[in-house]
């Protein structure tokens, strides 16, 4: 499960999911990247090349992308589609998509697994097609070739699934799309078109109750991605809004440093322990990332979604504003994302819908609804399989 953000979304889902496999008895190995995300394995591992961000060679990536993403300056290209991401990431690139799916079929023959999970990785969908191995795997409305796709950054992996003798389709999305299962970690209220065999499956982590939840909201919590935004926008946010909501404020995906607003205290630190802090935020702000919306909603914390100029965030903005779930901000400006915040908290109507679409998440069954449908796949297969 590769991921190139300092948070690992994919990493994290991919060990939820482990867990929950693992625990109805199944065994299980995690295939990751070393790219400073995955750490912790809950399972055994085999490790499995890194993309090189645009096919570069590593030794220019390695020093360009990290001062691109200090300076901010990844957040300031567009991004269309999930087409575009693998692109941007190496994951369609030829040389490195033969040499992954080469590794992962070799490990395929030697362990001979049940079935193939995919955390949206598209070698492990091609690896095993080719093995005859069933393979389902995590989606989302924003990445299907309905919504949004270009083709054109497709031209490595049509080759490689030529070379393979498997239909090679314009779009690499429709690859992930013919997976067995989709499992969505969402909901009918926030992706209403999934596409074909999506289960929404909801919160994956474990569920707070209620009662639970802390009334003592005391603070605000601020995430604005890895390299969405210069890091002194992201403390400027937390200056503003510790000033405008007279609490003090968490800034994540920053060098730790601790500052005064106010009478206040902005904390400010590359990682922050979210199930601490937002059961206790009056409002997080955040980039639009799937694991972040979600973690919101799980401790029903209002949300101001800062997106940028991203697809999938700006999808989860409008998913959050649609539902009453909170507002969005387009452009990362302090003084916006304060007002917003401000609004949020002195107008409840705006928050109206967090309750309901909490309730819709939890009861879809999370990361037990994902085992029992894959055990459903492995019930149904001929004995002698």
């Amino acid at each position: 499960m590769l991921a190139r953000s300092q948070m690992g979304g994919p990493w994290s889902r991919a060990q939820q999911i482990a867990r929950a496999f693992l625990s109805r008895g199944h065994e299980v190995t995690l295939a990751w990247g070393d790219d400073g995300n995955c750490v912790d394995p809950v399972a055994p591992t085999i490790e499995i090349p890194v993309p090189s961000p645009l096919g570069l060679p590593e030794a220019i990536a390695r020093h360009t992308f990290p001062l691109a993403s200090r300076l901010g300056l990844m957040g300031r290209k567009p991004v269309h589609s999930f087409e575009e991401v693998l692109w941007l990431t190496g994951s369609l690139d030829y040389r490195y998509s033969c040499a992954v799916v080469g590794e992962l079929r070799e490990f395929m023959r030697t362990w001979s697994p049940d079935v193939v999970y995919s955390e949206f990785n598209l070698a492990a969908v091609i690896a095993a097609r080719a093995e005859g191995i069933p393979c389902v795997g995590s989606g989302s409305q924003p990445t299907t070739v309905a919504y949004a796709s270009n083709p054109r950054k497709s031209a490595g992996i049509r080759r490689l699934l030529r070379e393979m003798g498997m239909p090679a389709p314009a779009s690499s999305l429709t690859i992930l799309e013919g997976m067995k299962r989709r499992f969505i970690p969402s909901c009918p209220s926030l992706e209403p078109e999934a596409g074909e065999r999506a289960i929404y499956c909801g919160f994956l982590g474990e569920v707070p109750k209620l009662d639970a939840l802390s009334t003592d909201r005391d603070c605000a919590v601020v995430y604005l991605g890895s390299g969405s935004v210069p890091a002194g926008v992201a403390v400027r946010v937390g200056r503003q809004l510790s000033s405008a909501l007279g609490c003090d404020v968490y800034v994540a995906g920053v060098p730790e440093a601790v500052y005064a607003a106010a009478g206040r205290e902005v904390h400010c630190a590359p990682r922050l322990n979210f199930a601490e802090l937002i059961p206790r935020a009056r409002v997080m702000v955040h980039h639009g990332g799937q694991n972040s919306m979600m973690d919101a909603l799980v401790y029903q914390a209002p949300q101001v979604v800062v997106p940028g100029r991203v697809f999938e965030r700006q999808f989860n903005a409008d998913a959050v504003e649609r539902t009453r779930c909170g507002l969005s901000v387009r452009a990362p400006k302090p003084a916006l994302i304060a007002e917003a915040a401000l609004r949020l908290v002195n107008e409840p109507a705006l928050t109206s819908g967090i309750r309901g679409v909490r309730d819709e998440l939890s009861e879809l069954g999370g990361t037990e609804r994902i085992v029992r449908e894959v055990e459903k796949i492995l019930d149904a297969r001929p004995e002698n399989d």
